[in-house]
């Protein structure tokens, strides 16, 4: 019984390739990054003992973010992120914006694959696709309100 395994397509090995790798450093990356946070609290742009304390207490998000310290108004999320990338929880911020968008960037080489192959069906949804990502991700689009 020679039964042999099917061949997959290259744009599904270099898509699970890049989503594997990407979702392990993410993952790495929000996991030592909140030890850092509570090693150095003094070293993040929002102490977590005021927001926990803050927390605990009760407190709406707005009375977080005033306990925080941090003028923080809505759409401004990149700019408060990329702004504070190198502190400790910007670090951990990073971790999960990598971890949320890993779609977005195991999707190019895909498309570098289908445009190859002609398969021009498939580099359309996948743009469409990752149009949605970058859109979620831009802010432009807030479905929480």
């Amino acid at each position: 019984m020679n039964s042999k395994r099917p061949e997959m397509a290259k744009s599904q090995l270099h898509y699970g390739t890049v989503y594997h790798w990407i979702t392990i450093a993410s993952c790495l990356i929000s996991l030592i990054a909140p030890v850092f946070i509570l090693m150095f609290p003094h070293s993040n742009l929002l102490n977590p003992n005021r927001i926990f304390n803050a927390i605990f207490e009760g407190n709406n998000p707005a009375g977080v973010w005033e306990a925080a310290g941090v003028p923080f108004q809505s759409g401004s999320f990149w700019k408060l992120f990329l702004d504070n990338l190198f502190t400790p929880d910007g670090i951990a911020a990073f971790g999960v914006a990598l971890g949320c968008s890993v779609a977005l960037w195991a999707l190019i080489p895909a498309v570098w694959q289908f445009a190859k192959k002609k398969e021009y069906f498939y580099v359309c949804v996948s743009l469409f696709v990752m149009s949605l990502v970058a859109l979620a991700m831009s802010g432009l689009v807030n479905m929480a309100g």
